[in-house]
């Protein structure tokens, strides 16, 4: 542990991390606590190693630790071992830090970088909450549930005993958005995208999703040589494969066909074309499954496969289940199978609209400021030692 990370003395810690639909939930828990009067330099995020975990979360001017460990495979495998060991050097670590510097509280929101805060505050006697964000609760989170102070889930599927239901949780934008009308107008004129052309937007997490890219340029091409609808697909294909698809995007984008195309390697606000969009096709984490009932949108979702526990199969389904979204699997997407979704729902208004209205009807609100006073519960009048 670098000299700086003994300089980690915060109020609060937040476990959190991996991806962006973990982050940013997270974040909004965050801020939601600084409203409530927690100065934003106590509030410190312990994350992985990710570059983009730092890319996500200095912006809001939160201090990020950035624990050197890694996640166990489900096998006997000496990578394993080697996993354990640095679970435990980051928990010894913690534990150093946290007596000479205890926080008053941890917020965790599963993934196995959780597991060494967890454990030192189990240990100091710090309270403990945790946060499960998906239909379904992962490993880390089960875990960590046993030893836990406070349990609170987005969903009563999550099969955590004695967890208090807080609803999704939305990243900070947009629970602070008010101009979702206008702003989601706006972005189709700066892309001069007419009202009355449908609109799917396509991506596939931060760092994208190959087989979801590889389908929507399958679909795009397909469509542009037929050139028969009245269409626009916006496309964020995601930092990781946006070199790969970079030379066949600018021809689709430069494409004269009636079909038009529009793509972006990332979208720091990708909910203003959410906003905008008719139908969205994307990936079932917990962040998109939040925002695609906040936007009241119906959507095609294509869950990671191999996501631990499964996670976002149950999203995807639990969506599927209120008749806000179709699914389709990894192994079974084609530009066949979107296009023949994609251009039924065209056809069907009626049944798209009533999509989107059980989307809506599915969103129970941002819980982020139920976890902001019941995380402030546990400081008291007791001044900081």
């Amino acid at each position: 542990m670098g000299m700086a990370r003994w300089k980690f003395n915060k109020t609060v810690w937040v476990a959190a991390g991996g991806t962006a639909g973990h982050l940013l939930p997270a974040l909004g828990v965050a801020e939601a606590l600084v409203k409530t009067g927690v100065v934003r330099e106590e509030v410190g995020f312990i994350g992985s190693t990710r570059p983009i975990e730092l890319d996500i979360v200095t912006p809001y001017g939160y201090e990020l630790m950035q624990l050197q460990v890694r996640g166990l495979v489900r096998k006997l495998s000496l990578s394993n071992l080697f996993a354990l060991w640095l679970l435990i050097i980051a928990t010894i670590e913690l534990l150093i830090l946290a007596r000479k510097s205890p926080p008053r509280v941890l917020i965790g929101f599963g993934g196995y970088f959780s597991f060494p805060p967890i454990v030192t505050a189990k240990i100091l006697r710090i309270p403990v909450v945790v946060v499960e964000t998906n239909a379904v609760a992962g490993l880390a989170n089960r875990l960590a549930a046993k030893i836990a102070t406070k349990v609170l889930v987005s969903f009563e599927s999550s099969g955590i005993k004695n967890a208090e239901i807080i609803g999704v949780l939305l990243r900070p934008e947009i629970s602070s958005w008010a101009g979702r009308d206008s702003d989601s107008s706006s972005f189709r004129a700066e892309r001069a995208i007419s009202k009355g052309s449908f609109l799917v937007c396509a991506f596939g997490g931060s760092l994208g999703s190959y087989s979801i890219n590889e389908a929507i340029a399958d679909l795009a091409e397909w469509w542009q040589s037929r050139g028969d609808l009245d269409v626009v697909i916006y496309h964020v294909i995601g930092s990781r494969d946006f070199p790969q698809f970079k030379d066949r995007a600018s021809r689709l984008v430069a494409s004269d066909s009636a079909v038009k195309y529009i793509c972006a390697e990332f979208d720091s606000k990708l909910y203003r074309a959410l906003a905008s969009s008719d139908l969205i096709v994307s990936r079932a984490g917990s962040g998109t499954v939040a925002e695609l009932g906040y936007f009241g949108k119906a959507s095609i979702l294509v869950p990671l496969p191999n996501a631990p526990g499964d996670h976002q199969t149950k999203n995807a389904r639990m969506l599927e289940d209120q008749g806000a979204a179709r699914v389709i699997f990894d192994h079974e997407l084609s530009k066949e199978r979107l296009a023949g979704e994609i251009e039924a729902l065209m056809a069907d208004r009626r049944g798209l609209e009533e999509m989107s209205k059980r989307a809506a009807e599915g969103f129970k609100g941002d819980g982020a400021a139920r976890v902001g006073e019941l995380v402030q519960a546990f400081f008291g009048n007791e001044e900081r030692k």
